[in-house]
């Protein structure tokens, strides 16, 4: 497949992803795919119980919800985020303090943190963005001194570690996404763990009283790769964003952010259990998480390369990222992301939209080596002229 550049479109997508959605699309249930995704986490993180459900903001919401948090207590979240993060805990019934991140990392900042921790502060979620690992040794001593809950949003960084240590395994829990743009993906998907026995008690009773997702729902999900499969080589023609578009129109494909989230709702299908059908495309991505992650660090070492005597601020480097995106930033971000788009076609980032000026730039497993030199030099070159 003819691939343009697009970095929201289902990037971790493959031929054998895309011919095993149809199967289980026209097949029946599995109910052991579950299970099998449960294990793969368990032997991944030895010590950890796993609990599976149907998003990363429905693990969130349900590791707020065995906390007992609720009414005034509060959650430290970092101001850099996705609005699913803050709804899962205000879904929980608690309340969220937004604290600033480190311009360099994306990651929330420990000074301001520690200046915004107050008397109704109970716990703290630590993203690591885009893959980049926070600062889990001053965070999680922090926390410790002022008795915080520490969890883990691992949404970005399956794989990653920091100081030689797995992120996910710092705190009393931690959340990931197999969202489909996420570090391996099941379209929908998400998995909660912790060491703590009690805590994994409270979690699997929570997930045994939630109910399934319809059968239209997970049927929308399984035909998102086989249609962004068709559609996307058509994409900068206009007839495969057209394609997409009328897809989603007729109710064949959901967006990964409903419109009801954006303004604080909370959509009937959140939370729910992780569908069988959908685990089975998970366990089969996890199989590709050691391939994916080399590929998104290889990446990443050519811009680091390339991009190093620009004036683009680069993130920083440590062993253990696994790169999601590369995220860069400049004072014409925007301009340079609408440039790449109307010039050449090329649809990259710009998680989140806000004061940073950000712009990600592809590391997923098809974007190529040769890509990533030929944007470096195009980038070079819009650099210049933006002068």
């Amino acid at each position: 497949m003819i691939r343009p550049i697009n970095i929201g479109l289902s990037p971790n997508l493959e031929a054998d992803d895309v011919q095993l959605a149809l199967k289980v699309l026209l097949g029946g249930e599995d109910e052991t795919a579950r299970q099998l995704l449960v294990e793969w986490f368990e032997n991944y993180f030895p010590g950890f119980e796993t609990i599976a459900f149907n998003s990363g903001r429905s693990a969130e919401w349900a590791i707020i919800k065995a906390l007992g948090l609720k009414g005034e207590d509060e959650v430290l979240i970092q101001e850099f985020t996705c609005v699913a993060v803050s709804n899962s805990v205000r879904w929980a019934g608690a309340k969220t303090i937004d604290v600033a991140i480190d311009p360099r990392t994306f990651n929330m900042d420990p000074v301001d943190l520690e200046r915004k921790i107050g008397p109704r502060s109970r716990a703290v979620i630590v993203q690591h963005t885009f893959g980049h690992a926070a600062d889990l040794e001053k965070i999680k001593a922090m926390c410790d001194r002022r008795g915080l809950v520490v969890i883990e949003d691992c949404a970005h960084a399956l794989g990653a570690s920091y100081k030689g240590q797995k992120v996910g395994t710092w705190g009393k829990a931690a959340f990931f996404s197999l969202g489909r743009d996420k570090v391996v993906s099941s379209v929908f998907g998400g998995v909660a763990i912790t060491n703590d026995a009690k805590l994994a008690e409270k979690l699997r009773k929570i997930e045994q009283d939630l109910l399934e997702n319809s059968w239209g729902w997970v049927t929308q999900q399984l035909l998102h790769p086989a249609l962004t499969w068709l559609f996307f080589p058509f994409y900068n023609l206009g007839l495969g964003k057209l394609g997409l578009w009328g897809a989603q129109r007729l109710g064949l494909l959901s967006k990964a952010v409903y419109e009801v989230e954006k303004r604080g709702g909370r959509p009937e299908c959140f939370p729910a259990k992780y569908a069988p059908r959908l685990a089975r495309l998970g366990v089969h991505q996890l199989q590709k998480l050691e391939r994916f992650n080399k590929h998104r660090q290889e990446i990443a070492q050519i811009y680091f390369e390339k991009l190093a005597e620009t004036e683009l601020g680069l993130p920083p480097r440590s062993e253990g990222d696994v790169y999601l995106r590369f995220t860069v930033t400049h004072p014409q971000a925007r301009e340079l992301y609408l440039r790449a788009k109307l010039e050449r076609g090329w649809v990259l980032g710009d998680w989140y939209k806000s004061k940073y000026q950000v712009l990600n730039l592809p590391t997923y497993p098809s974007f190529s080596a040769e890509q990533a030199r030929e944007l470096c030099s195009q980038l070079k070159v819009w650099l210049k002229s933006e002068k």
